[in-house]
């Protein structure tokens, strides 16, 4: 499913960043990137296309981990510098790679010259703005129909409450420091620690307390 999510994306965006493409020939682009994530630790769950007057933007909405939100992540070249035909190859390397993510990662290093939080030079730093100005403008609807993932304490079997933990810098305590009522929300913005069969750690009201945390479908 992952691969045919991403296989869409690349035609999608082979299709859209060819359409109208006045410059680029197959000169290798020198994309503008924020200083996210790596690529391929975002889980998609949409993708935008857009060409405006400084160059022509692609934007990945990815969700954060736990599921508690969106953010953008991707990349734009200006008009002289984008090549639509060595995007998609490049992509399609790592799609029929055994492994998908590594070589990814590989063709990003590869083709990612710089970064929007150094633009090298005026057009870099007028590229950056038209997409931060870009999705900006259109993040909102964009991920309206988002719905953030819901945890709550796990269910105890016949008990109404389960036993909670201290969690300090990463390390779980040992010893029970207090019970959590079973159902209750689970704060999943604090520091979370990792459980068994997709199950957290995490905060249900006391500060720097865990318990058994199960997301709710």
């Amino acid at each position: 499913m992952a691969r045919f999510i991403l296989a869409l994306f690349v035609w999608l965006t082979v299709c859209a960043l060819g359409a109208g493409l006045a410059y680029g020939g197959d000169v290798a682009p020198t994309p503008a990137v924020d200083p996210l994530p790596p690529i391929s630790s975002c889980s998609p769950v949409g993708f935008q296309y857009e060409s405006l007057a400084k160059g022509r933007h692609v934007v990945v909405l990815c969700t954060k981990p736990l599921g508690t939100g969106v953010y953008a992540d991707g990349f734009s070249c200006l008009h002289a510098a984008c090549s639509p035909m060595t995007f998609g190859m490049s992509v399609a390397a790592a799609l029929m790679a055994d492994k998908p993510k590594v070589e990814l990662e590989a063709q990003w290093a590869k083709y990612i010259k710089w970064t929007c939080d150094a633009p090298p030079s005026e057009a870099a730093a007028a590229l950056c703005l038209e997409r931060r100005t870009w999705i900006s403008t259109n993040f909102a609807a964009w991920t309206a129909s988002f719905k953030p993932a819901v945890w709550k304490v796990k269910p105890n079997g016949a008990y109404t409450t389960r036993p909670a933990y201290t969690l300090v810098a990463g390390v779980l305590g040992t010893k029970e420091a207090s019970r959590a009522t079973v159902g209750a929300l689970c704060d999943v913005s604090k520091p979370t620690a990792p459980a068994s069969n997709g199950d957290i750690r995490a905060e249900f009201g006391t500060p720097g307390v865990v318990t058994l945390c199960a997301r709710v479908p």
